[in-house]
């Protein structure tokens, strides 16, 4: 993928602190602990060949935009601002991508991103933090595939390449946390978000959406090696202008930590949500297991999660993500309950050449009704760069992108019901750092 810096999130409230990363040659690897003021900028120029679309995709995505095949140019420029002090800390961070279609000489505005994160602490150990992130035309079906432990939903990702047609949209995500305490004894955190996405032209098949949770979670270290939390958290998304789904959701967790080395760390992490879901007076859930009476709407789901976080050797790691729940996406007009696991392995080949491979895959089903089938969606990136400088790098990267709507097709009347995207790309990695003070 593009190399792109993610939207302010709030630190994971972890028991067990994760292990130190180790880089190559290229970017930010040298440590920075003692520096207070840290500006590093990003840029990414690649040339793209996308794979030409199935008749379909072409009519429904247009021919002017990110995935209708042939050779394009994108551009990626990042950056990212931290100033950090003893009682307050502020990061800041922004992308932009534009692409240039060869084929109909045209230069377009793909997505675009900015967030702002601050960290104040507070006397016995404490923390208070506030963010504010926006995106135009993020990527909403990546939002299937799981990335990593977090006590809410991430920002959706402003990434380029699973974007599927035209529409612009806005995306706005507000954070806060209250946390005290300390990660490796006894800690207490309660977190509240609000997210809110709207179309450029909302219509009845691209409703808005607005998403708003709160919860707070308690942990502790009970040996070593292994921690335990217990959290609580409601959410409430709406789609459209009708009434929202409410989940009240229980969450029981558990993490084990093992030394493979003075510098290797293995990490397992599961999390069991047992949820009582309200729904609308519209809400069906016919082929949903449920126990409870049809008059009160409301039913009974087993949600949850788990990671793996592996690092076999030095300088190369194995992650794996799975996620089970109730998902709300923007470009669908009713929640799914979906299954999603992705794998990834990152490595130094030689100091100067890294590997970074990843696959995900999805299965959806719409909350509202059933049918024989479920919602595919499925990727794989792999990703070879060599580092020049420590300062720039050329990289080569294979993008592989499906989906299949199948019996669902409802959820998405606007999108065609496959899509499938092979893309062979080559580009130059430029990292510059403005300032560490």
């Amino acid at each position: 993928m593009v190399l792109i810096v993610a939207s302010p999130a709030f630190s994971q409230v972890n028991p067990i602190p994760a292990p130190p990363t180790t880089g190559g040659l290229f970017g930010p690897t040298r440590s920075e602990a003692a520096a207070h003021d840290k500006l590093n900028l990003f840029f990414d120029v690649s040339e793209t060949f996308d794979s030409a679309l199935s008749p379909e995709a072409r009519y429904r995505v247009g021919r002017a935009d990110l995935q209708a095949g042939g050779f394009s140019t994108l551009v990626v420029a990042s950056g990212d601002y931290a100033r950090l002090r003893p009682r307050v800390d502020v990061i800041a961070d922004a992308m932009t991508a534009v692409r240039y279609y060869e084929g109909v000489d045209q230069v377009t505005p793909v997505t675009h991103s900015a967030g702002l994160a601050v960290t104040a602490r507070l006397p016995k150990r404490g923390s208070l933090e506030g963010s504010q992130a926006f995106a135009y035309s993020p990527s909403y079906w990546y939002q299937l595939f799981p990335t990593g432990p977090s006590p809410a939903p991430e920002p959706i990702p402003p990434n380029p390449d699973y974007r599927i047609d035209e529409v612009g949209s806005y995306s706005y995500d507000t954070k806060m946390a209250l946390a005290f305490g300390s990660p490796r004894q006894f800690r207490i955190a309660a977190t509240s978000e609000y997210q809110h996405t709207d179309f450029q032209q909302a219509t009845i098949t691209r409703p808005t959406l607005t998403l708003f949770q709160s919860g707070a979670k308690v942990s502790r270290l009970v040996t070593r090696n292994v921690g335990l939390s217990v959290g609580y958290q409601y959410r409430a998304g709406e789609i459209g202008s009708g009434s929202p789904t409410k989940e009240h959701r229980l969450t029981i967790g558990a993490e084990y930590s093992r030394a493979l080395s003075t510098q290797r760390r293995a990490r397992f992490r599961v999390n069991l949500t047992p949820t009582t879901i309200e729904g609308p007076a519209s809400f069906l859930m016919v082929g949903i297991d449920a126990v409870a009476s049809a008059s009160d709407k409301r039913f009974f789901k087993l949600q949850g999660d788990g990671s793996v976080d592996y690092e076999f050797r030095p300088k190369w790691r194995a992650k794996g993500n799975y996620s089970r729940g109730l998902e709300y996406l923007a470009i669908l007009r009713q929640p799914v309950f979906a299954d999603g696991v992705r794998a990834e392995l990152t490595g130094l080949i030689t100091r100067q050449i890294d590997l970074l491979a990843s696959a995900g895959y999805a299965t959806g089903s719409s909350a509202l009704y059933s049918t024989a089938t479920d919602l595919k969606t499925r990727t794989s990136v792999i990703r070879i760069r060599y580092a020049l400088r420590h300062s720039y790098a050329i990289y080569s990267e294979y993008l592989y992108y499906y989906y299949d709507l199948s019996g669902q097709a409802l959820l998405a009347p606007g999108l065609p019901k496959t899509y499938e995207q092979h893309a062979i790309r080559a580009g130059v990695m430029l990292f510059v750092r403005g300032m560490t003070s």
